[in-house]
């Protein structure tokens, strides 16, 4: 089976902190839609991540609003509000899982980078989401699809399904891509801005136009 055949028609869906949105979250989103024809990618800001620490984070309601700005009028490209139900943490599995509820006409594939899918035994549930869910695992740090396997090979049963096609026995498909890398982190972004320094082609236009104006709220949250 073709790879970009597999996940044809499908949502995608990319989840993060986005603290702030970065060009590397939107060209990651962007390549992965076109290379395995996904009918769009919907960016989903967690309203609170369970990995990172409450402090020098956003709020949530600014982060989707930027984000909505800095994806209008990109072709294939939405934003959920779907964490904003959330109280709590913001766990991956719990979040799929609302989705093909409210949806269960809708495919979707839950979109992550090589590194973080090599962690999910440490995530909430992690292990049980390729049950649920297709998944996409983009590279851009140069992993080879060798370590991908071995990661599969010792939490499940699987088998290939084309040459970056896996099937996880009474689950779903892993399908791995391989994305151009753009050196931008979140990190790198606050830092810079904290710094006083130009962030312009590191950040979407719309992201930089808010860090202008509001500079005292970008400041207060990202220094506390």
């Amino acid at each position: 089976m073709n790879r970009d055949e597999v996940l044809a028609g499908a949502v995608g869906i990319f989840g993060g902190s986005f603290n702030p949105l970065h060009n590397g979250h939107l060209r990651m989103a962007i390549e992965t839609r076109e290379v395995l024809n996904l009918r769009r990618v919907d960016l989903v800001p967690a309203h609170v991540p369970p990995h990172k620490p409450e402090l020098g984070l956003l709020p949530f309601a600014l982060r989707l609003d930027v984000i909505r700005e800095a994806v209008a009028g990109v072709d294939g490209l939405g934003v959920s509000a779907i964490e904003a139900e959330v109280d709590g943490p913001s766990y991956s599995f719990e979040t799929m899982a609302r989705l093909r509820a409210a949806t269960p006409d809708t495919r979707f594939a839950f979109i992550m980078g090589s590194t973080d899918f090599l962690t999910l035994r440490d995530w909430h549930r992690g292990l049980e989401l390729p049950l649920v869910t297709d998944i996409v695992v983009a590279d851009r740090s140069g992993l080879d699809l060798a370590a991908v396997d071995r990661f599969m090979s010792a939490h499940w049963t699987w088998s290939a399904e084309g040459t970056a096609v896996r099937r996880i026995e009474g689950g779903q498909r892993v399908v791995f891509v391989t994305i151009p890398r753009l050196d931008i982190s979140a990190s790198l972004v606050r830092e810079k801005f904290l710094h006083g320094r130009d962030v312009t082609a590191l950040v979407p236009d719309a992201v930089r136009r808010r860090m202008r104006i509001e500079p005292d709220y970008f400041h207060h949250f990202w220094t506390s």
